[in-house]
């Protein structure tokens, strides 16, 4: 494989900055990868948005990533976009499509002593019930429920979080997997990791919480080995972020949430899209 295009980026999706928590994960699994991250802010957040419309936008940015960016994969780091536009528009691509909910079921299967999952989601990835049915397909006879929890993308993405609002819609959220003593939460939204931490405070002890970016980090492992594409340089690689709005305040977020290391990151100008 030439090195040219083995040195090409990985390009990362989400509606917003949720993604940020799964590039986090691959920069420590792949610190010589080069990276573009998109984030939709024009349209976020897609918890929300009819399936059509997430199909468009998912269908954009795939575009862009492919035939501008010059991607060598694409990581959709949306759980909504995975469960409602993936199977549709993966197929029109030459480059490969990592979504967030199969890796994660492949995986988290092979784990023993659960058997009641509960799943945190948007209420778009909730109505699409595709956690459920990769579930049940892929052969897991336990317990599943899946909660909407629509207040906290848009408490998430806000300039100053309000760690006491959120915890009160977190307690909302998180009641009926407590008192029915559901042994395992699924974070469905990139997003949620970010306000781990006070999940953790509210949770017992009991609940295993699984990030499906670990997964994702594998399934990418596995597919640019496959491809002979891992990029075998010995430099760090450089990260370019972009989005469709607001490039001011994206770059705030991603300056706050983010941190690199000198010269061996690189955030350029975000531009909209």
């Amino acid at each position: 494989m030439p090195i040219s295009q083995k040195t090409q980026p990985i390009g990362i999706y989400d509606s917003g900055i949720g993604g940020l928590t799964v590039l986090k994960t691959l920069q420590e699994k792949f610190p010589h990868e080069n990276f573009i991250y998109f984030g939709d802010t024009l349209n976020l957040p897609y918890g929300t948005k009819s399936q059509d419309q997430i199909i468009t936008y998912s269908r954009n940015i795939m575009t862009w990533l492919q035939q501008e960016a010059k991607v060598k994969l694409v990581v959709a780091a949306c759980h909504t976009s995975s469960a409602l536009a993936l199977e549709e528009i993966s197929q029109g691509f030459v480059v490969p499509i990592i979504g967030t909910i199969l890796p994660l079921v492949k995986n988290i299967l092979k784990k023993e002593n659960m058997r009641k999952i509960g799943i945190i989601a948007t209420p778009a990835s909730v109505k699409s019930l595709m956690h459920e049915k990769i579930l049940r397909k892929s052969g897991f006879q336990g317990e599943i429920l899946s909660i909407a929890c629509p207040a906290f993308v848009p408490l998430i993405e806000a300039e100053e979080l309000n760690k006491n609002v959120l915890k009160e819609h977190a307690e909302d959220y998180l009641k009926m997997f407590i008192d029915q003593k559901y042994d395992t939460l699924i974070y469905g939204c990139t997003h949620y990791p970010f306000i781990k931490s006070l999940i953790e405070e509210i949770l017992p002890l009991w609940v295993t919480q699984i990030d499906p970016a670990e997964y994702m980090a594998l399934e990418v492992f596995e597919i640019l080995s496959k491809r002979d594409l891992l990029n075998e340089q010995t430099l760090k690689g450089h990260h370019s972020f972009f989005c469709s709005s607001e490039p001011y305040i994206f770059t705030k977020k991603i300056q706050k949430l983010m941190e690199f290391e000198g010269s061996h990151s690189v955030l350029k100008d975000v531009h909209s899209f």
